[in-house]
């Protein structure tokens, strides 16, 4: 992979230490990881070399060192999980109540093996059977090889692939395992499933097994959607594992089948293809449950934030039946009590909770929270507590590399995997495998690496760490070499493939993947905006790479505009994952954030006039008159102007493409005449999730979407009663309307990669209208997915404590994993967290990491102010109060804990709200600084009063931009002087009454110092 060259390499001393620890942790504790090849030594001295001739003697020699493999830099260790703060960890140290042997493994006669084909793509749309083959390549016998206890294991060989070609799909040829038959058992007194493995696979580094019951009862398996009663395992190569798994949630009254098996996914170089696993001692357990289902949290815990909280963020904890009537917050260090404060009782929509709210610790440092004698893991209070979980993700990211070798998870891999355009071939591995399988699609790998360059950007500008600086930009350029070179150069490209094998790296092998290139706009659209932004990261950095970047955006975007014609709609009302389908503004949000980001780059007038033009796709899809509803709600979306079809993400959100894009319209174009439509469409879609988040207090978990209850009619036969069902259990909002607080699905489950960007539109509309509950809000959503949800778990795995395995069978355990994330059970519309790990809500993928690293760019960190005065000026909270002096010619910066402060300096006060990792300049000289309040009066009915007070000296305007609202007069000039306050009054009319309207009011031409007014 030509054309990648490394930015700067990892911090010293982190590359070797991590992988013993692993494996020394994971010995100890006994729970699931990858194992790394007897190899692991030579491949230590191997790294020691390479680290010493490219960070050490190359920059001596003022040489820039060549990528390793396929552009990958210098190959270092994975991050390890802390094990022992693991769930796998806890269950294995359970205390067992009973137990009931169910096979010693003695006797051969009750198991049988088999072999099912491979190929199917899973269509949420369809019901998909997998039948037993005719034949079985998997061989059973008794062995004394390998035996736990007893005299006997079980042993079953099975080849890693099927004779013949893989399937077209990109998926394997099938699964191999064994099958215990029983005569419809009654295990509904046991909890749980033990089971030793012991697997011999040579060569390989990941090693995982998935585990299925059959139930015959009244509730049968495998279940319609096809992930009850299955689990999948990551196990240590060549060792004893003990396997638990518990099985409260499963149907088990009627039990006829218990089986393990192998996905037969073919072997990588060094690979055996010819694998075996031994089994021993499976038996029934009974232990106390983990929790798995309800909006309650799990008694005995406290539900809070595990990363820890931001200086000036709200901060509280959640929980349920504490005997405690008050809580401490404590240093762990000496136990010193540094606040106690009553716990308050909360009921809302979903229940009644005990909250418990710190927000006034703003001092920074570790902290638990005790309330009785319960207490929580001590915890962070600073201004980055979120770059430890950048980190992590990072790492994940790494590990999920294509194309190179990652230590201790796969070789350079792929180098078969091609796609085609006429008689020209190019090799396509690179990139990022995207989820627990190693598929990859040029959509997320597009996103994955927009949304590091912005992070990259936003380090640099607010001179944040230079270490992780370089770390962010080395991964977001290898994400960008996989982008310039899966292109023809004609607007033909790699749009992504499936890709569950392991291949043998020699094209013209019958195990190779091979996918035609296509012409698409929306992919075209989205490789422009990477170049783009690249070349705005990189000019100063790499100009050659920055200069070929934006060379190859301008060419993308033309291929894209010269697609649009061609383009052919579907009937489709639903993806195959059942996200809505024939989305109108998909494809013209990314157009204007690919123009924006075009026009910063150059300055030509063809990207801002298709930019505009295409804005009215978003702005015109939004619910703005309030529906005659018992509860009405504006704000939302459709899928297209037409408004006939509500928008529903059940899988892959993309809410934050239309008010990213109307964001990125505000900044770049702020005289435009449609300015105003633009910012309130933003503003509208932020309120609509600020209204809908408080059914979900206290953990403001964002709600799903809004249904109608016809909706069912236009699905699948086979889903209509389920989807049916599902939205009947939303919360009524009249006339046939339900808001469901977890999507409406099918067999994709989990709501990670929905809640996340509706966090990112909703802090791109509160960064855009300086709206803090917006950007807290945001920011609650990763508090839920570490810590502060009804199982008080983290499931970003290798972060906070007691976080779970994920489905990863390609690539063993990942630490910055994200699963797609929690889903509900059945029809119902409350969390559900079961301790099985299997596809898709558990299974780790790409989108909700990316998603993360694109909300945190935002949001993370302190607010930057920098600004002028003459004196000191002084900072004022309801807490506290900071000082800043000024350098000689009035100059200062600060950083900031988010929040409301009064900004004082020489006599004059300023009301300033500054949000986390924003970015603002204040003026604060006599001679032109300005003080600005507004107060609005709708008393009137039919007009609204608008009165702006200024305080400061000289000339002023005030001007009105809005929406919704006619004002005869919207500007005005005002003298000032010295302690005599300035007033302009605005009378306007609403459009309707049935209508929002929003104003923002302008001191002096600067929109981003506006205050806002908005009203029916």
């Amino acid at each position: 992979m030509g054309g990648f060259w490394p930015a700067a390499p990892g911090p010293p001393g982190h590359v070797l230490r991590a992988g013993v620890q692993n494996r020394q942790a994971y010995k100890k504790a006994g729970v699931q990881n990858c194992l790394h090849s007897s190899k692991s030594l030579s491949m230590r001295k191997q790294t020691v070399l390479r680290y010493f001739l490219l960070v050490i003697l190359l920059p001596l020699l003022h040489v820039q060192a060549p990528c390793q493999d396929a552009g990958g830099l210098v190959n270092r260790e994975p991050m390890a999980a802390d094990t022992q703060a693991s769930a796998a960890y806890r269950w294995l140290n359970k205390a067992v109540l009973d137990s009931r042997p169910l096979d010693d493994m003695e006797d051969i006669g009750p198991w049988s093996s088999f072999t099912t084909s491979g190929g199917a793509i899973v269509d949420a749309r369809k019901v998909i059977k997998i039948v037993d083959s005719n034949a079985s390549v998997a061989v059973i016998a008794l062995s004394k090889e390998h035996i736990h206890q007893g005299t006997w294991s079980l042993l079953m060989r099975t080849p890693t692939r099927l004779p013949g070609p893989g399937p077209a799909t990109g998926r394997g040829w099938g699964r191999s395992g064994i099958r215990r038959h029983f005569d419809g058992q009654d295990w509904t007194g046991y909890n749980r499933i033990s089971l030793w493995i012991y697997p011999d696979l040579p060569g390989f580094y990941t090693t995982a097994l998935d585990f299925r019951l059959y139930n015959d009862g009244q509730e049968r398996l495998p279940a319609l959607f096809g992930q009850e009663g299955e689990t999948s395992l990551i196990l240590r190569n060549h060792e004893w594992n003990h396997v638990v798994w518990e099985i409260g949630n499963v149907a088990r009254d009627k039990i006829t089948g218990f089986e393990a098996s192998y996905g037969l996914s073919g072997s990588a170089p060094g690979e055996a293809d010819s694998i075996r696993f031994f089994f021993d001692d499976l038996a029934l357990e009974r232990v106390e449950p983990d929790k798995t289902e309800g909006w309650d949290v799990w008694q005995g815990r406290i539900a809070y934030s595990q990363e820890g909280y931001q200086t000036g963020a709200p901060k509280s904890a959640v929980a349920s039946g504490l005997a405690a009537k008050s809580f401490q917050v404590i240093d762990p260090q000496d136990g010193r009590v540094l606040l106690s404060k009553p716990i308050a009782t909360l009921t809302t929509a979903i229940g009644t909770f005990q909250v418990m709210d710190f927000s006034e610790l703003r001092t920074p440092g570790r902290y638990l929270v005790s309330a009785g004698n319960i207490r929580t893991q001590p915890f962070p209070v600073g201004a980055d507590v979120w770059v430890e979980s950048i980190r992590k993700v990072l790492n994940f990211f790494y590990m999920e590399r294509c194309g190179m070798e990652v230590p201790g998870v796969h070789a350079a891999c792929h180098r078969d995997w091609t796609c085609v355009h006429g008689d020209r071939r190019i090799v396509i591995n690179g990139g990022w495998h995207d989820a627990g399988d190693l598929s990859q699609q040029a959509e997320a790998t597009d996103e994955i690496t927009y949304a590091l360059f912005t992070l990259a950007e936003q380090l640099r500008a607010r001179n944040g760490d230079p270490a992780l600086y370089a770390r962010v930009l080395e991964e977001a350029r290898w994400g960008l070499d996989w982008v310039l070179k899966t292109s023809f150069g004609d607007g033909f490209r790699d749009v992504g493939s499936i890709n569950s094998r392991r291949t043998d790296g020699v094209i013209g092998t019958d195990d190779d993947i091979t996918v035609t290139a296509r012409n698409n706009p929306m992919t075209n659209f989205e490789a422009a905006a990477v170049e783009a932004i690249a070349f705005r990261v990189l000019k100063d950095v790499d100009p050659r790479l920055a200069v070929h970047a934006l060379q190859m955006a301008r060419a993308d975007w033309r291929f894209a505009l010269e697609g649009l014609p061609g383009l052919v709609k579907s009937n489709n009302l639903f993806r195959g994952n059942f996200d809505s389908d024939n989305v109108e503004d998909e494809l013209p949000a990314m157009a204007i954030q690919t123009a924006v980001d075009l026009w910063k780059a150059t300055g030509e007038r063809q990207y801002e006039d298709k930019a505009v033009e295409m804005a009215r796709f978003v702005t015109d899809a939004q619910q703005r008159v309030r529906p005659d509803w018992n509860i009405p709600l504006t704000g939302f979306f459709y899928t297209s102007t037409g408004r006939d079809r509500l928008l529903h993400y059940c899988h892959r959100g993309r809410d934050q493409a239309p008010v990213l894009a109307l964001a990125a319209l505000c900044r770049a174009f702020p005289d435009h005449a449609d300015w105003m439509k633009w910012y309130t469409t933003a503003t509208l879609y932020g309120e609509y999730l600020k209204t809908i988040a408080g059914y979900t207090s206290p953990y403001a978990v964002l709600p799903a979407s809004i249904y109608a209850d016809t909706e069912y009619r236009h699905v699948p036969e086979s889903r209509m009663e389920s989807y049916r069902k599902q939205v009947l259990n939303g919360i009524p909002l009249g006339q046939g309307h339900y808001l469901r607080l977890f999507p409406v699905w099918m067999d994709y489950r989990g709501h990670f990669g929905t809640i996340l960007p509706q966090a990112q539109a909703l802090a791109a509309a509160g960064l855009l209208s300086n709206d803090q509950p917006s950007v807290d809000l945001a920011g609650h959503q990763l508090e839920w997915i570490l810590g502060k949800n009804p199982f008080a778990e983290s499931t970003m795995y290798g972060e906070g404590h007691d976080f779970v395995p994920l489905y990863t069978p390609s690539s063993g355990d990942m630490v910055g994993g994200l699963p797609v994330g929690i889903q509900t059970r059945g029809e119902k519309d409350q969390p559900y967290w079961p301790v099985q790990s299997t596809w898709t809500y558990k299974e780790i993928w790409g989108h909700p990491a990316t998603n993360w690293i694109w909300l945190l760019s935002a949001i993370e960190g302190p607010a930057f102010v920098k600004g002028r005065a003459d004196s000191a000026v002084y900072f004022i909270s309801s807490l506290d109060t900071i000082l800043v002096q000024p350098k000689p010619g009035g100059d200062f910066t600060i950083k900031l804990p988010e929040g409301r402060y009064l900004v004082r300096s020489a006599g004059l006060e300023q009301d300033k709200t500054f949000l986390p990792g924003g970015e603002y300049s204040v003026d604060l000289r006599a001679d032109s600084a300005v003080g600005m309040s507004v107060v609005s009066d709708t008393a009137s009915g039919r007009f609204v009063k608008i009165r702006v007070i200024l305080r400061g000296r000289g000339l002023h305007r005030v001007t009105l931009r809005a929406d919704g609202i006619i004002f005869p007069e919207a500007s005005k000039e005002l003298v000032l002087h010295a302690g005599v306050d300035g007033v302009a009054e605005f009378r306007g009319k609403p459009v309707s009454p049935k209508e929002p309207w929003v104003v923002l009011v302008v001191p002096d031409g600067h929109w981003e110092e506006g205050k806002q007014v908005k009203g029916f």
